[in-house]
């Protein structure tokens, strides 16, 4: 049966606009989908951009030491400190630290008193609340120095008020140069020292007056070293250690560099770790320790006071690679003639990734470590305030 022509006319707009609503429908249909994934890809490059701000924020805060994302996020620091330090071997940027003052028990630590007396050294330690060292006491009036005695001397002052008295129980003076002994005849005018460690050698009418000094000082012993010579210290407490390294004064006989040369070394021992403090020792003095420490392969240090204010002749190659210091600590003025400490000593300490700190940076930088080796770096100022 065939439809009349009349019909299919009539039908023909109805089916034309069925299929005109059903195309309508679907590109309805397509252009929200494509608005929805527009708005996904949106959302996906705001939150990437607010994912990218935080770390950045954080990096920033971090390495302003604002913050301690290892602390904030409860993670163990892989560096063994708070963060803080710099552990590329470079000079840090801003304060350094080698852990948390409040994670040192103050009843049972010894503070190092790293003191800021320009290009010179002194070096005045805490070893408990009754006893005292001081190691060195100099300083060069015109080189490279912003120095004050009378600042230096109300800074000891103050420490021997903690410590309940007025009397230095060890002092050592690592070698004649005027630039560690030169205020020790004060010191003895000062103080009461009970206990004097130093080298019979007297080049100087400085050098000539402190060991006259420390012949006079009443109620005290004297040890000079004549030759080559090691001893240790009796210090009263067991847990600690200090051994004194000496050639003596005919160990270098032959060198130009005899007053450096000579220069005590010494270690100290506490909670596990170890201070070595080496005076202006210089390449031969290093050699001569690592052969009297019978080139110990186990031998490793924590913190290294550098010899002779970071200069080229000292810290030698092998005895940095002996001694594996994480620390090294230099005592150097600022704007100093001798240009210390010299780059190629921070070169050799770069590269073997040890934190440097230096007082014309700092300032006095005190190092606290107790019974538990838990240790800590605290200094005067940032280097930003150096400059």
């Amino acid at each position: 049966m065939s439809i009349p022509k009349n019909i299919l006319l009539l039908s023909a707009p109805l089916i034309y606009n069925q299929g005109m609503a059903t195309k309508k429908t679907t590109k309805k249909g397509a252009s929200k989908a494509q608005k929805r994934k527009q708005l996904q890809k949106k959302q996906i490059v705001v939150i990437a951009v607010i994912v990218i701000v935080v770390l950045v924020a954080l990096f920033l805060l971090a390495h302003f030491n604002v913050i301690d994302v290892y602390e904030l996020f409860g993670l163990k620091n892989p560096s063994g400190d708070n963060g803080n330090t710099n552990n590329n071997g470079t000079k840090p940027s801003g304060t350094p630290a080698a852990g948390k003052l409040e994670d040192i028990d103050m009843n049972a630590c010894i503070k190092v008193h790293f003191i800021d007396v320009g290009q010179g050294d002194s070096i005045l330690i805490e070893l408990d609340k009754d006893t005292t060292m001081l190691i060195d006491a100099g300083h060069t009036s015109t080189n490279g120095n912003n120095f004050n005695k009378d600042d230096y001397f109300t800074y000891i002052d103050g420490i021997l008020e903690n410590s309940g008295g007025n009397d230095i129980d060890y002092l050592i003076a690592t070698h004649p140069d005027a630039d560690h002994i030169s205020l020790l005849p004060t010191v003895f005018e000062r103080y009461q020292v009970n206990n004097t460690y130093m080298n019979a050698w007297y080049p100087s009418k400085t050098a000539e007056k402190v060991h006259t000094a420390a012949e006079n000082e009443l109620n005290s012993t004297l040890k000079e070293f004549d030759t080559a010579d090691d001893t240790v210290i009796p210090l009263p407490v067991s847990n600690y250690s200090l051994t004194i390294y000496s050639s003596g004064n005919d160990g270098f006989s032959g060198s130009g560099t005899k007053n450096n040369s000579m220069s005590i070394i010494c270690m100290l021992e506490y909670g596990g770790k170890k201070i070595l403090f080496t005076g202006d020792a210089v390449k031969e003095t290093e050699e001569w320790f690592i052969a009297k420490t019978e080139n110990d392969t186990t031998f490793d240090i924590d913190v290294l006071k550098v010899a002779h204010h970071g200069s080229k002749g000292s810290s030698c190659e092998q005895f940095l690679d002996y001694v594996k210091a994480e620390y090294a600590v230099i005592s150097s003025g600022a704007g100093n003639t001798y240009n210390h400490p010299n780059q190629e000593t921070l070169d050799r300490l770069n590269n073997r990734h040890t934190t440097i700190y230096d007082t014309q940076d700092y300032g006095t930088i005190t190092l606290y470590i107790d019974n538990e080796g838990d240790m800590c770096f605290v200094t005067e100022k940032t280097p930003e305030a150096a400059e």
